[in-house]
């Protein structure tokens, strides 16, 4: 995952109908419970949400709870740390150390279902499969470039208002988000500002101070 620039990833489990999202690890260590949020809270219920809101069953308020806890209050979804601390776990990981955005999608009550029902599982989350893969293309994506045309790699991404930095994938850029933002780009002990007012924008031109001050564009991707 570090040599190849995932954005988004879902590991699919049995035993609930629930997504869950990190933080997975609570801050308190005397706690096993505790809301846990990442900067990027907002993005995670985000994607946590387009999930469970097109399952044919995780939103369903007529539906028996799988065992004892319900999840409907939070439409389907549920921070992983305030359902029960994981240390070391695969979405806090893919944050901490990577621009992947992960979550932990139970698909369905049974853990192990017989092969009879899996044709009935498919169709209870196929739509949301394809909905939660198509979230891949929300948020800010392009080349990070200097006004030469030449990429400008391994860059660090912030976001004004979230502390929690991406790198660019060689020059290629693409930061998951639901908001326009402020994103300030670093390279080679230079740094420049760009104000992205909408991600539909063809790109957005920088100046950072520098001996020779130069131009940098992140312009967009054709065909990502």
């Amino acid at each position: 995952m570090e040599k190849i620039p995932f954005v988004l990833g879902g590991n699919l489990q049995g035993g609930e109908l629930v997504v869950a999202y990190p933080y997975d690890l609570v801050r308190s260590p005397w706690k096993t419970q505790e809301h846990t949020p990442t900067p990027d809270d907002h993005v995670f219920r985000w994607l946590a949400y387009s999930y469970a809101s097109t399952h044919r069953l995780m939103t369903d308020a007529r539906r028996r709870v799988c065992h004892t806890e319900d999840f409907q209050k939070e439409e389907g979804t549920v921070n992983g740390a305030s359902w029960h601390t994981v240390a070391g776990s695969l979405n806090d990981f893919s944050y901490l150390h990577t621009n992947c955005f992960e979550l932990s999608i139970y698909v369905g009550c049974d853990k192990y279902p017989h092969e009879s029902q899996l044709p009935e599982e498919w169709e209870n989350n196929r739509e949301s499969l394809i909905v939660f893969m198509e979230q891949v293309h929300r948020g800010i994506k392009g080349l990070v470039r200097d006004s030469h045309g030449k990429g400008i790699p391994n860059a660090v991404i912030s976001v004004e208002g979230v502390n929690h930095d991406i790198r660019t994938g060689g020059v290629s850029l693409h930061k998951l988000s639901l908001a326009c933002h402020h994103i300030r780009c670093a390279f080679a002990f230079s740094s420049s500002s760009i104000m992205i007012v909408r991600p539909p924008q063809p790109y957005g031109t920088v100046l950072h101070s520098s001996p020779d001050p130069v131009t940098t564009k992140i312009s967009p991707l054709r065909n990502f």
